[in-house]
């Protein structure tokens, strides 16, 4: 039972520990944070998980975008320029209406 064991130690004097080992205080922070947020970066993301993205949600879904994109959008000047068609398209169904039950009458004889 009776093993040897060789144990080595090392020992620097004080000038060389000091080239080999930094002793000035540091203090321990977080890196820098990459920050390479930039529009074409979020546009290259959104193509790259479009399909990966919810279609419904509160929340991180293309109708949340949706949502948040038209606070910026004036959507009333959209429907400004379509309702005279609307209007248009009602106008022309009422008078194909109108000729239709006349067509009506005259074949049936009322």
């Amino acid at each position: 039972m009776d093993k040897s064991v060789e144990i080595k130690k090392t020992v620097f004097d004080n000038t060389k520990f000091t080239k080999v080992v930094d002793r000035s205080f540091n203090t321990f922070t977080l890196p820098p944070i990459d920050n390479t947020d930039d529009i074409a970066n979020f546009f290259r993301l959104y193509e790259d998980l479009y399909y990966a993205i919810d279609i419904l949600g509160e929340t991180d879904s293309h109708q949340y975008l949706v949502k948040k994109s038209s606070e910026l959008l004036d959507f009333d000047t959209v429907t400004q320029d379509i309702q005279p068609l609307l209007d248009e398209i009602a106008q022309l169904r009422g008078e194909n209406l109108a000729l239709s039950e006349e067509i009506l009458s005259l074949q049936t004889g009322i």
